[in-house]
């Protein structure tokens, strides 16, 4: 596949581009896949990892990419994929976070990460990161210029334990201050008794580390969704899908969606979040 030649400086000419964009009809949601791919660039080598590894939830979110496009289906929506592995560089953390690039991930020491010079590390940014970002900002804002304010749906899916412990949780929906989503959806999944529902849990949408719903939803103050699902429940893409017909079908559900389409700002200045611009 040809694409820009500004990511060349990491990817060959005729690999995959960093980002994949699925057009949708309906601008009133954007959804998108921060960890959707365990590609690594040729010219990292495997980055040193078996491809054993490459299939552990330490490389990619398995069965996020599945789940999106099915909600994206069913809304109608655009859907954007960061088309590389998060051990390449991780595309929802800070680009000066030590675990942008990390050397360690889940006790398995990732020797391709080990010595990384701060050109290379730019290489990866503006190869990996940037590209996926930019295509977010794009598609926000050629809503915005249609009158649209959408809401910002981001996909993750997470390993079944993790350190020992075991995740009872099937769906997990984490939030910061903003509950305009999270609350109703939140409350129509806890409504099925078969569903262990994570609130905050196993993960919280965390301010000064995740990167990607805080910079380009919470800056703009849009309603937001940040779910992860479990990764041992998305082991084919017809299982995948009937998580998202769950998801989906708690969406639907709720009847008061005016809020939504709003701006409501819940940032304050000493969040040091201003926006992608700032780390491009």
């Amino acid at each position: 596949m040809n694409h820009d030649s500004k990511y060349q400086v990491l990817l060959e000419s005729h690999e995959p581009a960093p980002v994949v964009i699925h057009a949708g009809e309906d601008r009133e949601w954007l959804i998108v896949c921060d960890h959707a791919s365990n590609r690594v660039p040729k010219r990292l080598g495997k980055l040193g990892l078996s491809p054993e590894d490459l299939h552990l939830h330490i490389a990619y979110d398995s069965g996020a990419a599945w789940v999106a496009a099915r909600l994206s289906q069913h809304l109608r929506a655009p859907l954007i994929l960061s088309n590389y592995s998060r051990l390449v560089i991780d595309c929802n953390r800070y680009p000066n976070d030590p675990e942008s690039i990390a050397k360690v991930s889940d006790n398995r020491t990732v020797q391709g990460n080990m010595v990384v010079t701060a050109d290379e590390a730019s290489q990866r940014r503006s190869s990996i990161f940037a590209p996926y970002h930019l295509a977010i900002d794009n598609a926000l804002r050629e809503a915005e210029g249609l009158g649209r304010i959408p809401a910002f749906i981001s996909i993750h899916s997470c390993a079944p334990s993790l350190g020992g412990k075991g995740r009872p949780w099937q769906i997990g929906i984490g939030w910061s201050r903003d509950t305009r989503m999270s609350a109703p959806v939140l409350q129509n999944l806890a409504q099925n008794a078969n569903f262990t529902v994570g609130d905050n849990e196993p993960y919280s949408l965390d301010l000064g580390s995740d990167f990607t719903t805080p910079e380009h939803a919470m800056t703009r103050g849009l309603a937001h969704l940040q779910i992860e699902f479990r990764q041992d429940l998305l082991d084919t893409p017809e299982a995948a899908a009937s998580w998202a017909d769950v998801l989906f079908d708690a969406i639907r559900s709720v009847k008061a969606q005016d809020s939504w389409h709003r701006r409501e700002c819940y940032l304050v200045a000493s969040d040091k979040v201003f926006g992608i611009h700032s780390w491009l």
